[in-house]
């Protein structure tokens, strides 16, 4: 049985505010070692087209020197839930055409290791919704943004769903990184 952790993303295109911001905050080697262990463990890497097209464009073909999650991405199977991509040429990738709740069902009950989803994205919403995530991994970051997507609205989270803190993990630059498991 896989379990499904939702992982709020960082803005990743150059010319936002958000992005010049985080890039400003100093390293955190140990911080970001658990990072990168823990993208480094997953079995499958779920997304949308937009976050897919985003994320092939930014990390497709790069190596650790250009960031340090490429070939994390290039090495783990991705799975792009889309009726509109024609193709995806990055490695290891699959377009899935059915069914979001019932293919996300299958792939948790065949699977062995942990799924991640990414950001705040449509799928995200919907998995939420029919409470597929397990858990939930949030980095709060030292910075009020005056604008922008929420991370969820009410509407996604449906019915009251009750969350127990498994970690919280405060960084030497100021970021927070929150666990929540589902209590079921």
């Amino acid at each position: 049985m896989s379990y499904v952790y939702s992982v709020n993303a960082a803005c990743i295109e150059g010319d936002a505010e958000e992005f010049r911001f985080l890039n400003s905050l100093p390293d955190d080697p140990a911080q970001e070692e658990d990072i990168l262990n823990f993208l480094a463990g997953a079995e499958l890497y779920i997304m949308g087209r937009t976050l897919y097209e985003s994320f092939a464009k930014n990390f497709q073909g790069k190596t650790s020197t250009d960031h340090p999650f490429a070939p994390i991405y290039a090495a783990t199977d991705k799975v792009v839930f889309s009726r509109t991509l024609p193709s995806a040429d990055w490695e290891r990738t699959t377009i899935n055409r059915g069914d979001l709740v019932a293919e996300v069902e299958r792939l948790k009950s065949e699977g062995n290791g942990y799924i991640i989803v990414t950001g705040r994205s449509g799928i995200t919403r919907t998995l939420l919704e029919h409470d597929l995530i397990d858990e939930f991994r949030i980095s709060v970051f030292p910075m009020l943004l005056g604008q922008g997507s929420r991370m969820f609205d009410f509407d996604d989270v449906g019915k009251t769903k009750e969350l127990d803190l498994i970690s919280c993990q405060p960084g030497t630059n100021g970021v927070v990184v929150l666990r929540y498991r589902r209590r079921r």
